[in-house]
């Protein structure tokens, strides 16, 4: 079963939380798949991994769709389909469940200053766990 952590986070930490979480991850040796709302956002995170903090080096990239091409232990894309290898999933937008269920374990970051953002994220709650997801929530 797929275990879903929602952890609650303000719009103006999002994209930096989501490299703490990258960081964290990685020196966890674990691989972890990012899913970017868009093609900026995706570019803003692949600059940002290697600024956010000075003493910080999680090795990341986009995949290049090549069959046999090694690929960094966390990766960030735009499409909403698991990349093979990769268990840990940090979403940044919403993704189908078929996907999901593919993961073991997926982050979902909840935005709490954006009222829209917030009530999307509770409807995702509401579907997930009505599709039987074990779900976690984290405060700030």
């Amino acid at each position: 079963m797929t275990d879903v952590l929602f952890i609650e986070v303000t719009a103006s930490r999002l994209e930096i939380r989501a490299c703490e979480i990258a960081e964290r991850t990685y020196v966890q040796g674990n691989r972890l798949q990012i899913i970017a709302a868009d093609q900026q956002q995706a570019v803003r995170l692949d600059d940002l991994l290697w600024t956010f903090r000075p003493d910080s080096f999680v090795p990341h990239g986009f995949p290049k769709g090549k069959k046999d091409e090694p690929l960094p232990p966390v990766v960030i894309t735009t499409e909403r389909k698991k990349i093979p290898s990769f268990e840990f999933l940090l979403m940044l937008d919403y993704c189908p469940i078929e996907t999901l269920v593919q993961f073991s374990r997926v982050i979902h970051l909840v935005v709490v200053d954006k009222r829209e953002r917030l009530e999307a994220s509770r409807g995702y709650w509401a579907q997930l766990r009505e599709a039987g997801f074990s779900l976690r929530h984290q405060k700030r």
